[in-house]
């Protein structure tokens, strides 16, 4: 019965995102398909993106939702201050084997909010609640700009997604070639008292990213934090990404290790590598292998083989199976497909 469920879903999942491709107005020259609307001449923009995705794993039941619709407001009006916010309604719309579709699940976060100064050419000051960065998929982590309906391991499992503080962020020429650096520390409670799942306490990190080539990237990320869950333990962490195009080929790859200072903590390391080939103008092939240690002291690995139809840019449709081994907690086995927009 599984397969003629999944049919429907995802009929239900083309018809939702095709409305906001149908709605853009190629007359109003305030709004174009992913780049939001300009309110008149407020320097004030709106945007955001939506989700719509249906599992079916292999060991449990299968599950739908509108998981993601979250707005973008920008304040840019060419001065040196520049405010962004996103808020994100999770869960809208559920339903799963044991589960007629509802609204039970649906909550509200402030996923970003935060305002930047620029101080010089090479130096911003941003102060609010912003992507922890670490890696690079977190930083672009939003549905349509990403390849696949699920999320790597190693880029959400050793660290808080967010932080809430302070943010020195800019780049400078080395080699002629651009450095990117960031450099923040948390102050969670006082700006974010309604945060995000296991939040930082009291973290420090930083950022580099370099580009070597017009086509390669590397990057490396360090941050020192407590977790809300176990405030009376500290972790360190290091990580490093690189990212390599070739015309529409893409092939990237992050590992994470992360220690800490009490002995009960187990050093742990993720990563995982992925590809992405062009089978036409619109339609691309995803390949994935990763490798997590995990608290069962079990290696854990999985492989992901997957498909996206992108129509118009901003539309993403994304159709995956992945197979692993000691993965049932962080990355099960099973069917994943999700539509995203833009807008």
């Amino acid at each position: 019965m599984r397969v003629p469920i999944l049919f429907n879903l995802l009929l239900s999942v083309l018809l939702m995102a095709s409305l906001p491709a149908m709605a853009a107005d190629d007359t109003d020259n305030n709004y174009r398909l992913g780049g939001g609307y300009l309110i008149g001449e407020s320097g004030l923009r709106i945007g955001g993106y939506s989700e719509v995705k249906t599992a079916v794993p292999r060991a449990a039941p299968w599950h739908f939702e509108v998981s993601d619709l979250s707005l973008f407001l920008t304040w840019d009006n060419g001065s040196r201050l520049h405010f962004f916010s996103e808020l994100e309604a999770g869960d809208l719309l559920s339903a799963n084997q044991h589960q007629s579709l509802g609204t039970q699940d649906v909550h509200f976060e402030f996923e970003r909010f935060y305002l930047d100064t620029l101080v010089s050419n090479n130096l911003t000051v941003r102060l609010g609640k912003f992507l922890t960065p670490i890696g690079q998929w977190n930083l672009i982590h939003a549905a349509p700009l990403v390849w696949t309906t699920s999320r790597p391991v190693a880029t959400n499992n050793l660290f808080s997604t967010h932080a809430s503080g302070l943010m020195l962020h800019g780049s400078v020429s080395v080699a002629d070639r651009l450095l990117e650096y960031s450099v923040y520390g948390d102050l969670s409670e006082r700006i974010d008292p309604h945060r995000s799942s296991n939040p930082f306490e009291h973290a420090l990190g930083g950022h580099l990213r370099y580009a070597l080539t017009d086509s390669l990237q590397i990057a490396g990320s360090f941050a020192s934090f407590v977790l809300n869950n176990e405030p009376s333990k500290r972790f360190y962490l290091a990580g490093f990404d690189l990212a390599w195009t070739y015309q529409k080929f893409e092939l990237s790859s992050e590992i994470a290790y992360r220690t800490g200072d009490h002995a009960t903590i187990k050093d742990s390391w993720q990563g995982f590598v992925q590809s992405v080939m062009p089978l036409s103008q619109q339609w691309f092939a995803i390949g994935r292998y990763e490798l997590f240690e995990q608290p069962s002291d079990k290696m854990g690995q999985v492989g992901l083989l997957g498909i996206a139809y992108k129509p118009l840019p901003p539309l993403v449709l994304k159709l995956e199976y992945q197979l692993g081994e000691h993965n049932e907690m962080l990355a099960p086995d099973g069917l994943f497909a999700s539509v995203a927009v833009l807008f």
